[in-house]
């Protein structure tokens, strides 16, 4: 009890601290233009996909496999290294290196697996430990054989401009979202039906719940247990190869940039729930959405901490997430 009433005073605190910035903030926020909350609202949607793709993989290799995987943000990385590759050296357009992103991160993932992953099942704290210092050895990888320079991956020009909305007497469009950002909800969307298709609909799924419920009965039943291991592995880490291809032409491609979005990913599993797919979803879109108009209202760095604050806060009242399967006593 001492323990969970110093938690609740320290909730407390934040939620103050908070709220007297956000009372801060507040004359900044005066005479807000609907319009221009609702452009942001809608440009939000692009971060709910970035959300959704980072955090897809994560909920493979976590949520069904229940490893702590700290190296998800480097699977990222690695899977723009991949399509800054094939564009660089083999004039590939973006949507082309897609699959190529996918199968080097899975390849990549499945000897992780076999080598390092499949002697630490059950074990979290070894897990965490292992895949963290992979992370690093990954980001030096990348520095030998790239340096540390910044590299560019170019966008597809098809995919170039904003669909407008509400276009006005002036012939401008005060609401309007870049082709980009679609083309990444529609990726994320895409992938998040394919793997409740292989997981829900297919022997491989079923399987694959088979191991993660019981494995020494699904082994009893014939099972190849470690080969439903790697491959569940490989395809969580080839989900994160496609997150990193696609976010590559918007951002700079480096060693370090899977950091920026391993945070969010974890966010997003745990708001979400790891049981179900769905929730992903689900948690993609409120934190997305939140920090867009948040941000939007007061300030980003506010944003963040507050959605931040938020997630902790649901973590210590709801700690298996907003979707999450009924299990009996």
């Amino acid at each position: 009890m001492p323990v969970l009433t110093m938690l609740d005073f320290s909730l407390t605190s934040m939620l103050s601290s908070l709220f007297l910035l956000a009372e801060e903030a507040a004359p900044a926020a005066e005479g807000i233009s609907w319009i221009a909350l609702l452009n942001q609202a809608l440009n939000g949607i692009g971060i709910v996909g970035i959300l959704l793709l980072t955090g897809l993989g994560l909920a493979i290799t976590f949520g069904v496999m229940r490893i702590i995987n700290l190296a998800h943000g480097e699977f990222i990385m690695l899977g723009a290294y991949v399509t800054f590759v094939m564009q660089d050296f083999f004039k590939m357009d973006l949507l082309m290196t897609i699959p190529f992103a996918f199968i080097g991160t899975a390849l990549i993932g499945a000897i992780v697996e076999l080598t390092i992953i499949r002697r630490l099942y059950g074990r979290p704290l070894e897990t965490l430990l292992a895949t963290w210092g992979l992370s690093i050895v990954l980001q030096g990888v990348v520095k030998l054989i790239f340096t540390a320079e910044l590299k560019y991956v170019r966008a597809p020009s098809y995919l170039s401009g904003n669909l407008s909305f509400l276009t006005n007497e002036a012939g401008t469009s005060p609401i309007a979202i870049s082709y980009y950002r679609l083309f990444i909800i529609a990726v994320a969307l895409a992938l998040l039906a394919l793997t409740m298709f292989l997981f829900y609909g297919t022997s491989w799924g079923r399987q694959i719940r088979a191991v993660t419920q019981n494995r020494e009965m699904a082994k009893c039943l014939g099972v190849n247990t470690k080969l439903i291991d790697m491959g569940t592995f490989a395809y969580g880490c080839g989900l994160a190869g496609v997150a990193g291809a696609v976010i590559s032409a918007l951002k700079t491609v480096a060693p370090p940039m899977g950091q920026d979005y391993l945070v969010d990913a974890w966010m997003v599993v745990v708001t979400g729930g790891v049981d179900k797919l769905i929730g992903i979803l689900a948690g993609s879109f409120l934190i997305g959405e939140s920090n867009a108009i948040i941000a939007f209202m007061l300030n980003d760095p506010l944003a963040r901490v507050i959605v931040l604050a938020a997630v902790i806060v649901l973590i210590r009242y709801r700690p298996e997430g907003l979707f999450t399967v009924q299990k009996r006593a």
